[in-house]
């Protein structure tokens, strides 16, 4: 679809020549609102003025101008239209009952729209029901899909909730039809004589009901709109929506429609019976909620019910006991969708150990004797590096190893274990420890729209809502200081070296309790956060080094140059 125009729109363009009402006003109602005239909306006037009406669309011809002005002025009908391609305004439907259908819903709702350039409106009752019809008028033509997906990011990024009943954006963000074009949502016209609409001031009262004055309302407010902040957001928004990507199926009901292709099928040939058995108790169990009789008879009976049953299964005789040996087959490896699963997979498969427990296990059992044999002879190592050493070439182990196994050598860990609350590594000050070095409590920082998601600009407070009767040029609702506060920037950091060291660490297989007693042993008993640049550089040095090492071949990496790495 192209930002300019439609699929099937072209050809449906009204001639030029058209003509035109005579009344000045019914012109001007046309040329704003009689823009596309196929597709559009009519119903009758309800008896009881409040009741919803029944609309309908009317596809064998167009409304000529003529027409919608007859129609319009019609106290018996209800008339409406769509969008095109272009558009010179759009509207908010505030549905009665809802929580923006109020004086101060309606200036929270303008608030926001100041923010993407869009600083007057006008409001109107849209029927007896009270609802209410918020529009924005612009001077020039814009893109219809650019303007709705704008509407839909600023709202929403400023916690709208858009949906029926509550708020509703025409022109509103329509699929892409590639089989058939889609159509914009219809919307009734503003001020139809007998529908209970009516102009509206900033407190929800009446101020009356002719067209010319709102002619004259909408000219003012086109007249004052932002539109180069406008067309910012527009664009900012379009590439947002171009950006998200699409949604895709779900893989459970990808798999419920294989199971329910398969059953439509039913039988094709001979030896299909124990597949389709299982097949249908499955869908039966998972998607229905089956067990015990009742999936039996579910089962039985879809089974003597699918095509191709009597011509090609050669287990008609002895069908129930097949029903009942594939139920119980799928009771015990199926459950149903959004309970507990029953299937316990727990269990070993048998009592093999596996060979990597084994050799975990064995060097264990080396570390424990290489340490009780060096205490015992008085040749146990203070310092941890050397200790570390001796005792690796005391039990044949890598360094590596000997890390993974902290609590069977190193004294810190021999007292306690720490319990970790963190992975190891995250950037900055994200690693938390048993007892923090600062007493003050995480704080959930509220977030603001950013340039990235909407256009916005944040406006000092002052008086809600937009008055209908005053144009200033320099009056907003929130005042003219521009820009959303936003979280100050985080300092430069090296991502590729602290994704270097990652890798490392995840390659030795350490877990964040080994590594933070790695840094702490090898420079001071820093952490992470407190290393300086060079430092972290030194720690890579001495990761690779490590990871190069083979098993058994221990090595002080302390006295290594670090000079390899690639800086």
């Amino acid at each position: 679809m192209t930002a300019s125009i439609g699929w099937g729109e072209e050809s449906r363009r009204p001639p030029r020549s058209e003509p035109l009402p005579a009344d000045p006003t019914g012109q001007r109602l046309c040329e704003i609102f009689g823009h596309y005239p196929w597709n559009f909306i009519r119903a009758d006037l309800p008896d009881d003025a409040t009741a919803k009406a029944a609309w309908t669309t009317v596809k064998d011809y167009p409304l000529r101008p003529r027409v919608l002005w007859n129609h319009w002025q019609d106290a018996n009908q209800l008339i409406g239209v769509r969008f095109t391609h272009d558009t010179c305004y759009a509207l908010l439907d505030l549905d009665a009952g809802g929580d923006y259908c109020t004086a101060d819903g309606v200036a929270q709702i303008r608030a926001a729209l100041e923010t993407i350039g869009i600083t007057r409106t006008l409001l109107l009752r849209s029927s007896w029901s009270g609802g209410l019809h918020l529009y924005l008028p612009f001077a020039e033509r814009i893109n219809t899909f650019n303007l709705a997906v704008a509407l839909k990011e600023c709202l929403k990024a400023q916690g709208f909730r858009l949906q029926a009943g509550q708020l509703e954006i025409f022109p509103n963000v329509k699929a892409y039809g590639v089989q058939a074009f889609i159509e914009y949502m219809g919307h009734r016209l503003p001020l139809q004589p007998g529908s209970g609409s009516c102009l509206l001031d900033d407190a929800l009262n009446p101020i009356g009901d002719s067209l010319a004055r709102f002619f004259w309302l909408w000219d003012g407010a086109a007249g004052h709109q932002d539109m180069d902040t406008l067309r910012h957001a527009m664009k900012i928004g379009r590439d947002n929506h171009r950006k998200r990507p699409k949604r895709r199926s779900h893989p459970v009901e990808s798999w419920r429609r294989d199971l329910d292709l398969e059953i439509t099928e039913g039988w094709t040939a001979y030896g299909q019976t124990n597949h389709l058995l299982k097949t249908i108790a499955c869908y039966g169990r998972v998607f229905e909620g089956h067990q015990g009789q009742a999936l039996i008879d579910y089962t039985l009976r879809i089974a003597l019910h699918c095509p191709g049953y009597e011509q090609y299964c050669r287990h008609q005789h002895d069908i129930e006991r097949k029903v009942i040996a594939w139920v119980r087959a799928v009771e015990g490896y199926y459950w149903p969708l959004g309970t507990t699963p029953t299937r316990d997979t727990s269990h070993p498969k048998n009592n093999l150990v596996p060979f990597n427990q084994r050799q975990s296990e064995s060097a264990q059992h080396r570390i424990r004797a290489a340490y009780r044999e060096l205490e015992q002879t008085g040749e146990l190592p203070e310092q941890i590096t050397a200790r570390a050493k001796a005792i690796a070439q005391r039990a044949r182990v890598s360094q590596q190893t000997l890390y993974k196994h902290l609590s069977l050598w190193h004294p810190e860990h021999q007292k306690g274990v720490i319990a970790l609350t963190a992975s190891f590594l995250a950037p900055e000050e994200a690693i938390s420890e048993a007892s923090p070095k600062t007493s003050e409590p995480w704080k959930i920082k509220e977030l603001h729209p950013s340039e990235r998601d909407m256009k916005g600009e944040a406006l000092c407070a002052g008086e809600l809502g937009s008055d209908t009767n005053s144009f200033i040029p320099d009056r907003g609702v929130r005042g003219d200081e521009v820009a959303f506060p936003q979280e100050a920037e985080p300092a430069a950091y090296d991502l590729d070296l602290h994704e270097q060291i990652q890798h490392q660490v995840r390659s030795l297989g350490w877990s964040g309790e080994v590594i933070r007693q790695f840094i702490a042993d090898r420079f001071e008993d820093k952490r992470w956060s407190e290393l300086t640049e060079d430092e972290r550089f030194l720690l890579l040095y001495h990761l690779r080094v490590l990871d190069s090492l083979e098993a058994g071949e221990p090595a002080d990496v302390t006295a290594q140059d670090p000079s390899p790495i690639n800086r």
